[in-house]
Formats: structure tokens, C-alpha cells, sequence
């Protein structure tokens, strides 16, 4: 006879302060880099690891449309995003970190409106780049993955929603071609439903099979999970078995069947989150 069996769900959640906050002077933010390609700095700034903005470069392996970052912006199969939002009148393709024209409805941020400071400053923290901290020490709170930059919902851009909940193409923020992922809006590593701001995290159904049980999560692509049992739902909790990582991209739900978990007593269960 077997045992009896308890379940719980006990979540893991990632709270994140929000502060995003802009320093106006002169009608510019106080930026080091001025402009995505500084014309005095010879090598460049942001072009230094990410190429001319009117070519295909990325670090991460992205594919543009027509091979140029410059049309996915602006192109009206893509973004379509005013070109005021972006630059400054005789810039010459070479954007604006912190200012730009902007339009009669949509005040001029730059690249800023979408790639708010705080959070690709993290991101970068993230990859090994801290040139910033001179200027900018961490720690910098960054408004979470769910809170539209400035520029997002506006008539001036398609780019509607920080959240790529559904891999779904030329939708909320990615243009990009076939990945389905969009930007890592406030720098902790983790793609939109990846982030637990954006994507639901939730044991749904621990089922009895045979001798084994098969609990079964709702979580997202790009998460690392475990799953983990203990006798007592205060403590005591440990993985049983290596932790996995989610395929996909956006919201999934997926499961683990725990090999002779039904003869090992009263077990309580959670997800957890492996970063």
C-alpha cells in the first residue's frame, strides 16, 4: 500500500524595484556616449562591439531584415518607427544615445526611448562590459520587463509591448528574423517571458503513475528550473534531479516524471528557479 501523498506549490519569484529616471540638461542626457558612433572617437562607441548601424553585426548572432539594424527600425514592414524618434536633423544615420527631434506627439529620447539606460547598463554588467560604472556604479535599479519604455505604444512606432509572451513574428518589440526574442529591457538576464515580471510560473498538476509521479509546471523558455522534494513544507527541500533548461521561446508548460516518487513517503513539491 502506498503512502499518502502530499502536494504543494510553493513559488519562486523575482521582485524587482523599479526607478527609471532621465537627467534633462540642455535638452540631452548626461551620456559619455553621445551618439551610437562618436565621429571624434575614431573606433566608435556603440559600434565598437556592434558594427555601423546600417550593417548586420550582432554579438549574439541576430539576423536582421535586409541585413541592417537601420531598416529594422524604420522600415515600414518592420518597426516603422518615425525617424525624429531616433535622430537628431543631420546626424546622418548615426543616432542619438540620450536625445532626438522627436514628433508632435512623442517627445525626443533617442535610442534611450526604448534601450532605457538603467537596464542596458545592467545587461551589459551582465556580459562583462562595465565601461559605464565610472559614471554609473551599480547597483541601478531598472523598471522590470513588464513596464513599456517611453516609446513603446506610441503612433509612433510599431513597438507596442516589452513582453514576447507568444513566438510570434513582427509582434511587441522583435523584428529580428526567426528568433522571437526581443530585448532584455531591464538588464537581469532574463528575455521577456523568461523574466518571472513577464511569464507565469506555476506547479499545476503532480499526478501518481504507477510507482512514479509526474508533476507538470507552467513556466517559460530560457528559464532553468529544478525540481525539488522535501518531507516537510518548511524546508529541507532538494533537487531530484539535475536542473533543466526550457526550450523555446514565450510561455510553456512542461513536466518531469520522478522515477519511484510515489514509494518515498509523504512528498512535498516546488519549482525552482536555477539561475
Amino acid at each position: 500500500m502506498k503512502n499518502h501523498i502530499r502536494f504543494t506549490a510553493v513559488g519562486s519569484w523575482l521582485a524587482l524595484g523599479a526607478a527609471l529616471a532621465f537627467w534633462l540638461g540642455s535638452g540631452r542626457h548626461s551620456l559619455a556616449y553621445e551618439r551610437y558612433k562618436n565621429p571624434s572617437s575614431g573606433a566608435g562607441n556603440c559600434s565598437t562591439c556592434h558594427g555601423a548601424f546600417t550593417d548586420g553585426t550582432s554579438l549574439k548572432g541576430t539576423v536582421f531584415p535586409s541585413n541592417s539594424k537601420h531598416t529594422m527600425h524604420n522600415a515600414s514592414t518592420s518597426m516603422a518607427t518615425a525617424c525624429n524618434l531616433c535622430h537628431t536633423s543631420g546626424d546622418n544615420r548615426n543616432p542619438y544615445l540620450g536625445s532626438s527631434t522627436g514628433t508632435t506627439s512623442t517627445p525626443g529620447l533617442g535610442c534611450a526611448g526604448c534601450h532605457v539606460g538603467p537596464g542596458l547598463r545592467n545587461h551589459h554588467r551582465l556580459k562583462g562590459v562595465t565601461i559605464c560604472d565610472d559614471c554609473h556604479p551599480p547597483p541601478e535599479a531598472s523598471d522590470p520587463e513588464n513596464v513599456k519604455p517611453p516609446y513603446y505604444g506610441t503612433a509612433d512606432t510599431k513597438c507596442d509591448h516589452p513582453e514576447n509572451l507568444v513566438p510570434v513574428a513582427n509582434t511587441n518589440e522583435n523584428w529580428s528574423v526567426g528568433d522571437f526574442i526581443g530585448l532584455d529591457n531591464d538588464g537581469n538576464g532574463l528575455y521577456d517571458a523568461a523574466d518571472f515580471a513577464c511569464g507565469p510560473y506555476q506547479l499545476v498538476s503532480p499526478a501518481v503513475v504507477g510507482n512514479d509521479i509526474r508533476i507538470t509546471w507552467i513556466t517559460a523558455g530560457g528559464r532553468r528550473d529544478a525540481v525539488q522534494a522535501s518531507a516537510s513544507p518548511t524546508g529541507g527541500f532538494t533537487n531530484v534531479a539535475s536542473p533543466l533548461t526550457i526550450a523555446g521561446v514565450g510561455i510553456i508548460t512542461t513536466n518531469y516524471l520522478e522515477a519511484g516518487g510515489a514509494l518515498k513517503g509523504t512528498r512535498f513539491y516546488r519549482i525552482s528557479y536555477q539561475p
